[in-house]
């Protein structure tokens, strides 16, 4: 009787780890179906003037999302690809439609403005910044060509502001208070933003500081209006 319940309690184990493995390479059809509906709600939503068809989704264990090929009705020759995260709650967060419709050269040239602009502001209040790079979106025809950077300008959705510090002589309790300084900073000046991420970097006697060179060291992101706390940051390569 021991024999046959541990034997069932193995057989058990084993069919569950098989299950669990073929999931986390393949996703299931319960979840695949539910990103399907969250993509049709999604679009019924986002696009409601588009006759949009829904291709047969993949599973991308690499990332854990599904991926969906979206056709406009009529125009065979264009397909848009979505993602979506969260098995029993999915949400997009590739949408192709939006993506091509991207000025991807004004908002390269207004990221690079605002970087400059911000660099200047935040060296005055953060010791030992060494970079600044903004990331923003605007869409195709939303504004002129030769529109100048400004942070009351009409973009499509908050910026995101990455940092660079050179960590020479610095450690995790320095980073923090770099972290609410720039926090700070933004509110003060009215900067609208998505999230923050700061970088650490070891330089290791390197002559030129930039922002690819250096290995991190520390590291801490925040949203808008986050509580940042000490543990929020980061310790590696150590």
């Amino acid at each position: 009787m021991k024999k046959k319940i541990v034997y069932s309690a193995l057989l058990f184990i084993t069919v569950a780890f098989v299950l669990v493995a073929y999931n986390s390479f393949n996703g299931n059809p319960v979840s695949g179906m539910l990103a399907k509906k969250a993509l049709e709600r999604y679009l019924a939503d986002r696009y409601p003037d588009k006759e949009l068809q829904i291709e047969e989704g993949v599973y991308n264990f690499k990332f854990a999302e599904y991926v969906f090929d979206v056709m406009e009705v009529g125009d065979q020759t264009r397909s848009y690809q979505f993602t979506l995260t969260g098995f029993f709650k999915p949400e997009v967060n590739i949408d192709g439609i939006h993506d091509a419709n991207l000025d991807e050269q004004l908002m390269e040239r207004l990221g690079g403005e605002a970087s400059k602009e911000l660099k200047a502001i935040l060296e005055q209040k953060v010791s030992r910044l060494v970079g600044v790079d903004v990331y923003l979106e605007v869409l195709k025809d939303k504004l002129a060509d030769d529109t100048k950077w400004s942070k009351g300008i009409k973009l499509d959705g908050p910026m995101q502001i990455e940092l660079v510090l050179d960590a020479a002589d610095s450690d995790q309790e320095d980073v923090y208070h770099a972290a609410k300084t720039v926090q700070h900073v933004l509110k003060d000046q009215g900067y609208d933003y998505g999230y923050v991420n700061i970088n650490a970097n070891d330089f290791d006697g390197e002559d030129t500081k930039d922002m690819e060179s250096g290995y991190v060291k520390y590291a801490v992101s925040f949203e808008k209006d986050a509580d940042i706390k000490l543990s929020d940051v980061e310790t590696l390569n150590q």
